[in-house]
């Protein structure tokens, strides 16, 4: 008989159920993963509020062990069956030239933004054979185009899910905005995005790190202050720009990461103002929306690169993995809550602001005994 997998299924906005599916039989060039552990990522919040073309499992933030690997995938990647291995959410061509130089996530294969049949992670609803495209499964399709990568046994399964945050951390805040020795680097937004910006900039020997919050976020900010950031600012208290022009001795920052949800009608003119007269960079995850008058003069003569953030390069990820075992963090600090397949609507409204009370990274472990 083949055997059942449970997942958790959005059905609905805001609507999941758990349904079994069967367990897919594995090409040569195919596996299958046992999920252990997924994180919540802040893009499931707004995902969950809509609803694609059909049901689907979200979970993009995976990390398990093979359970199943056909000879052609384990000798394309160099893994075995039982092996621990993290998963990016992107499923590309891996041929394009961007795939060759790792920049998996600006492949049209991938791309949902651009591509209405592209697979990823978390996103390609369970109408597309095998179903098992999420990581609120207990266990994982992986085709052909998987991206992986090894992950020491000794890395604890909530902290092994951070691999992907936290490499959108080292993409944005070091290698986007340059975060290094001699710079400083404003980080705006204490969520898990934020935390692993202050992290990354710290790891790669930036002199000074600023973030920044609201009133609720005390906690996060304290969080922040322990993985390494110097000065904390409280936007709904304090100015800003002000406080800025205090700490730095009125130079202002060398670089800006936005990392909020909050209009960039607000944050693109305020990194303007905070970043330094030469040659300053500003990296916005906010896309939302538009400016009206955007200052653009005001950034020619700044000379300021503006760059959009938009997840991360392999090396990012494997750097990221790196940072997680070396132990030399405490990252206990962001993992903060862990639900079972029937608490997935909890755990994304947790990482939402309206579930469980200060939560920063959540995961999903898909393997945790029913709460009824």
């Amino acid at each position: 008989m083949t055997e059942r997998v449970l997942a958790a299924v959005q059905v609905a906005p805001e609507t999941t159920e758990l349904r079994e599916f069967p367990q897919p039989e594995v090409a040569s060039d195919a596996a299958l993963l046992k999920v252990e552990a997924a994180g919540v990522c802040g893009s499931d919040v707004g995902g969950y509020k809509r609803m694609g073309a059909a049901p689907r499992i979200l979970g993009h933030e995976n990390v398990g062990v093979i359970a199943r690997a056909g000879e052609a995938f384990a000798r394309r990647w160099g893994v075995k069956e039982g092996d621990r291995v993290a998963i990016e959410e992107y499923l590309p061509c891996g041929h394009c030239d961007l795939c060759l130089r790792g920049e998996f996530r600006h492949c049209a294969g991938t791309d949902v933004h651009s591509n209405p049949d592209a697979l990823r992670y978390g996103n390609t609803p369970i109408t597309t054979a095998p179903a098992l495209w999420g990581g609120y499964s207990q266990y994982l399709y992986m085709p052909p185009a998987t991206v992986l990568h090894r992950v020491p046994e000794h890395v604890p399964g909530e902290q092994a899910a951070m691999a992907l945050p936290i490499g959108n951390g080292i993409q944005w805040a070091v290698v986007e905005a340059q975060a290094g020795p001699g710079r400083t680097l404003l980080v705006m937004g204490p969520g898990q995005q934020g935390l692993a910006c202050v992290l990354a900039a710290k790891a790669a020997g930036a002199d000074m790190v600023i973030l920044t919050g609201l009133s609720h976020d005390t906690h996060r900010l304290d969080v922040g202050r322990k993985l390494g950031a110097d000065i904390t600012i409280v936007a709904d208290h304090d100015d800003v720009r002000e406080r800025i022009r205090e700490v730095t001795g009125g130079k202002g920052v060398d670089a800006a990461v936005d990392t909020t949800s909050a209009p960039s009608s607000e944050m693109i003119p305020l990194m303007i103002d905070v970043v330094k007269r030469k040659e300053g960079r500003i990296v916005v995850q906010s896309i939302g929306g538009t400016i009206a008058d955007f200052p653009i003069e005001k950034l020619a003569r700044k000379y300021i690169t503006l760059k959009a953030a938009r997840g991360h390069s392999y090396a990012s990820v494997e750097l990221a993995i790196q940072r997680i075992a070396s132990g030399h963090y405490p990252l206990e600090l962001l993992a903060t809550h862990c639900f079972g397949l029937d608490g997935v609507d909890t755990a994304i409204r947790s990482v939402g602001g309206t579930g469980a009370a200060g939560a920063i990274h959540v995961t999903v472990t898909p393997w945790l005994p029913s709460s009824a």
